[in-house]
């Protein structure tokens, strides 16, 4: 079992992806940490707690702490056209769970040095918040097992920019930060993450049972086919990050060097020098098998 800490910006793909992380046998949540990105900071960390406290209330609280609400030069511009009414599309019941006392910065840093296997961080969102903790506390690198990083947009064309990948291109000075910083990365981008989706044409029942996750996963895929008329697929982008955490052979992997651009119109592109560093940048996927994963943890959950 691997101990994680999910750093998200919830987001519609996020929220699958957190379903899985709570459902698998094979994590061990130790907390979510919030970043603006796919909306506010405000928003963000709300839908974070929302589905912490909607999915995992007969398990007890696992703790939210509030990241960055703005990249390290500039602000973040969201996507509320793509995620949807206060970027999850769906309303969920109103928590009674508050955010942790530690900040994010904090509470990566305390959770991942008290840990007593080394911890992996799943960030799905701008990376804001992981180069601030690896800043922070350099004995960090030495502390974490692995950063697993959905984002990045290789031989792939972008989703923000011809050239460049969302989360990247949100905190591009961020994720060079920490492609930098000598901790292991594993760069799961739109490369692997465009080959896996769930499509229109086999809704309304994407994921089977009655549980809470199924039922949700459900309810937001359908509100996306609903209000995007063009929309045929559903890329499944955070979840093969989760996929790939809890079964790393589903990913094809080569080890690089890796930078981002920070500035002009190629501003957020992924650059990877291969044959040699501490990333692995995803090259290619088990289609069938990441899928399968998504599928049956959001489906059999017992919540």
């Amino acid at each position: 079992m691997r101990t994680v800490i999910l750093d998200t910006d919830p987001g519609t793909d996020d929220a699958l992806a957190l379903m899985m992380a709570l459902n698998s046998p094979d994590l061990r949540v130790e907390g979510v940490t919030t970043v603006g990105g796919n909306a506010s900071l405000t928003d963000t960390t709300d839908n974070a707690i929302r589905l912490v406290e909607y999915l995992d209330e007969e398990r007890g609280a696992i703790p939210v702490a509030v990241g960055a609400d703005r990249p390290v030069h500039g602000s973040f511009t969201h996507a509320y056209h793509v995620h949807g009414a206060g970027g999850l599309g769906v309303r969920l019941p109103a928590p009674t769970l508050k955010p942790h006392a530690m900040s994010a910065v904090e509470f990566i840093c305390d959770r991942a040095l008290q840990a007593v296997q080394p911890l992996t961080v799943i960030a799905l969102g701008p990376l804001t918040n992981v180069a601030a903790a690896l800043g922070s506390r350099p004995d960090l690198v030495d502390a974490l097992a692995e950063v697993v990083v959905m984002g990045g947009a290789f031989e792939a064309p972008g989703n923000i920019t011809p050239h460049a990948e969302f989360n990247i291109h949100e905190d591009p000075e961020a994720a060079n930060a920490v492609f930098a910083s000598g901790v292991l990365v594993t760069v799961v981008g739109l490369d692997v993450t465009r080959q896996t989706s769930m499509h229109r044409r086999d809704g309304p029942r994407w994921f089977e049972g009655e549980s809470r996750s199924a039922e949700l996963g459900n309810r937001i895929l359908a509100d996306r086919f609903q209000e995007r008329a063009d929309l045929q697929e559903f890329y499944l982008h955070d979840p093969l990050a989760v996929a790939a955490t809890i079964d790393p052979d589903i990913l094809t992997s080569r080890p690089a060097q890796v930078s981002v651009v920070t500035e002009g119109d190629e501003r957020g592109r992924t650059v990877a020098r291969y044959g040699g560093g501490t990333v692995k940048v995803a090259v290619d996927v088990d289609v069938e098998r990441a899928v399968g994963i998504v599928r049956s943890l959001i489906s059999d959950s017992q919540t």
